[in-house]
């Protein structure tokens, strides 16, 4: 019997789903995580919206971090605040880099005393193409150029989110990503999003 770790345990007790849903635009691609966390879930929303605790186990936030408001996280994304209803729903656009806008969407709920369910949505998931005219699907782990898809990416800090949450923060996240434990969960995490983005594509009329 294998032995359950960190890793081994996010892999099997986390739900994955690339979906569709509809826009104003017509239809959106849909990335989807679900997965408990052991703490109150007002402690979940005040780590997931406080700017002093998500530089703590995310990036640095600055901004007008309140509802219409427009916030920078440092070396990523920007977006406006769409939606904040504590302690249980935050909605934002999201961009990132040269692509076009999505929206990211947290939605906490209690589970039991102790126990909150945390959901994160992205979409739309664009196709990206590369510069040979190759199409991109930013979901999945590119293996070429080392790069984590966003479904992985989302994962790892969320483990990174469980962490601090858990009294046991990451204090070096460019380190603790290149350690082999995660390194390999990370090729795990991208095969299980690789095989979800290609059901979802047979399953497109």
């Amino acid at each position: 019997m294998t032995e359950k770790t960190e890793f081994t345990s996010w892999i099997d007790d986390t739900y994955r789903e690339v979906g569709r849903r509809p826009v104003p635009e017509g239809e959106a691609r849909t990335l989807l995580i679900r997965r408990h966390f052991p703490a109150w879930v007002v402690d979940v929303w005040d780590a997931v919206t406080d700017p002093e605790r998500l530089s703590q186990w995310f990036l640095p936030v600055t901004g007008e971090l309140e509802l219409g408001g427009a916030f920078r996280i440092e070396g990523n994304a920007s977006g406006e605040i769409l939606r904040c209803e504590a302690p249980n729903l935050l909605a934002v656009t999201w961009n990132f880099g040269t692509g076009p806008s999505s929206e990211l969407m947290l939605r906490l709920a209690d589970v039991s005393r102790g126990e909150t369910a945390l959901e994160l949505e992205q979409a739309p998931i664009p196709d990206r193409i590369d510069m040979d005219g190759r199409r991109l699907d930013p979901v999945l782990n590119d293996y070429e150029t080392g790069l984590f898809g966003l479904g992985t990416g989302w994962e790892l800090a969320l483990i990174s989110l469980a962490r601090f949450l858990g009294g046991d923060p990451i204090t070096d996240p460019a380190t603790w990503e290149e350690a082999p434990e995660v390194q390999n969960f990370a090729v795990r995490s991208g095969e299980l999003w690789a095989r979800l983005a290609a059901e979802e594509a047979r399953e497109r009329p």
